[in-house]
């Protein structure tokens, strides 16, 4: 660790600083800032939304940092799919505009969730949802869910959201919830934004629908990133209150209709941070190098 501090960190000494804030960012690795700048200045990139080399070049990286997240989080490929927004609030805001709460839904929460994930419930009740918070005991866990998590009818679509590590507390909640709330008839957000920098979070082992990341909490580099991980099958339930450029196969004027795509880039609006992405893969890489159990 003194090592790491030592090629990686020294700006915290060289400037006397104690950096405590570590759930609002994580720091920036000094390798990952050079090896970034190496690529940006050897390469040409464009706009993905194009079919120039530079833009070709551009969905190449794009492609390959998506792999490269599914790998990190071990998850299926043929299960799960990678949706690159700006952040975990990106992410989160998705899932509330676009899940098809209905009037018989029920929305359900702890009620430690980051604000982001509260906002959901405005969504939820314009759509005639029902909404109800867990909660917290004296030591700001929960305690007994399988007595406080109703039924739902099963015919509608309902939704249980908690963090997997508590923004506000930091106390750490049983990723078994996933499973428990599945057969209550739930479709479940897990939002790891505080959790994924310290632990390892495997998506063969445990099956959420929904996953948000910010990557730059859990690396430092590059900030404008995060992802939503998500169930192929869960995001077919999707439906989305508008379309962007690059979320559509189909546009027409005349005819007012449109088709959206059949991949992730159905919920990617506008063009990506596409200098960003390819930043990725490598600060995954940095988290393996140094071992996500000694990071814990």
């Amino acid at each position: 660790m003194e090592d790491l501090r030592r090629l990686e960190f020294s700006r915290l000494d060289a400037s006397g600083h104690d950096y405590l804030d570590y759930t609002g960012a994580g720091l920036y690795a000094e390798s990952l800032v050079r090896i970034h700048s190496d690529v940006l200045l050897k390469e040409i990139f464009g706009n993905p939304h194009s079919h120039s080399p530079a833009s070709m070049a551009t969905t190449s990286k794009i492609e390959a940092a998506r792999n490269r997240v599914l790998m990190f989080f071990d998850a299926d490929p043929e299960e799960y799919e990678v949706v690159f927004v700006l952040n975990s609030s990106a992410a989160l805001k998705i899932v509330g505009e676009s899940f098809p709460f209905e009037s018989g839904s029920r929305f359900s929460l702890t009620a430690d969730n980051h604000n982001s994930v509260n906002g959901i419930r405005e969504f939820a009740k314009a759509k005639g949802a029902s909404v109800q918070y867990v909660p917290l005991d004296s030591d700001l866990r929960v305690e007994n869910l399988e007595r406080l998590l109703p039924e739902t009818d099963e015919s509608k679509h309902n939704l249980f959201a908690y963090p997997a590590q508590s923004n506000f507390s930091g106390a750490k909640h049983p990723l078994g919830w996933v499973e428990l709330a599945h057969s209550r008839g739930y479709n479940v957000l897990l939002d790891a934004a505080a959790f994924a920098p310290t632990s390892k979070l495997s998506l063969r082992c445990v099956k959420p629908d929904f996953v948000c990341v910010s990557f730059y909490k859990m690396f430092g580099f590059p900030t404008g990133v995060g992802a939503l991980i998500a169930r192929k099958v869960a995001l077919q339930k999707f439906r989305r209150p508008w379309f962007s450029g690059g979320t559509v196969r189909f546009v027409s004027a005349q005819n007012k209709v449109h088709v959206l795509t059949n991949t992730s880039g159905a919920f990617e609006d506008g063009t990506l941070n596409y200098l960003s992405i390819p930043a990725i893969p490598d600060g995954l890489d940095f988290l393996d190098r140094v071992g996500i159990n000694r990071i814990n």
